[in-house]
């Protein structure tokens, strides 16, 4: 008997394997993982991260990077540091340091970005900090 239900299984898994083949490919949506890429987003813009701290009314900084960037089907075409600067108010300080591009860019879906700034307060004791953003252009 089970020989029997090994061979009517059997039989059946290649008449639906020769039906499915008989019936040709059927299409398949899967979107922007099987058309190259080409669905993605067109156009430009701009993004910002920023870190802010401080206490009310004596001291505030904030630190922040803007990176613009322009995309054509969800590729980058340009892109670039547009900001990168620190605000302060009260007794803060800052002082704003590199930033640069660490992964992805033109040509790509993505892109990341780092940046670099030492901040503090001019008040004994004197304090500091350093500080660093990380940006993220995303797919799409």
């Amino acid at each position: 008997m089970r020989k029997a239900f090994v061979v009517v299984g059997i039989a059946l898994a290649l008449g639906v394997c020769a039906a499915t083949a008989s019936a040709g490919i059927q299409p398949v949506i899967c979107g922007t993982a099987c058309d190259g890429g080409g669905g993605g987003w067109t156009g430009c813009t701009q993004l910002r991260v920023d870190h802010a701290a401080g206490l009310p009314y004596l001291s505030h900084v904030d630190h922040f990077l803007v990176v613009g960037y322009c995309k054509s089907r969800g590729i980058i075409t340009s892109i670039s540091i547009a900001a990168h600067d620190c605000s302060v108010g009260g007794l803060a300080f800052c002082h704003v340091g590199s930033a640069w591009q660490t992964g992805g860019g033109v040509g790509s879906g993505w892109a990341t970005f780092e940046a670099h700034a030492t901040w503090g307060v001019t008040v004994v004791p004197l304090y500091n900090n350093s500080d660093t953003l990380t940006l993220t252009v995303p797919l799409g």
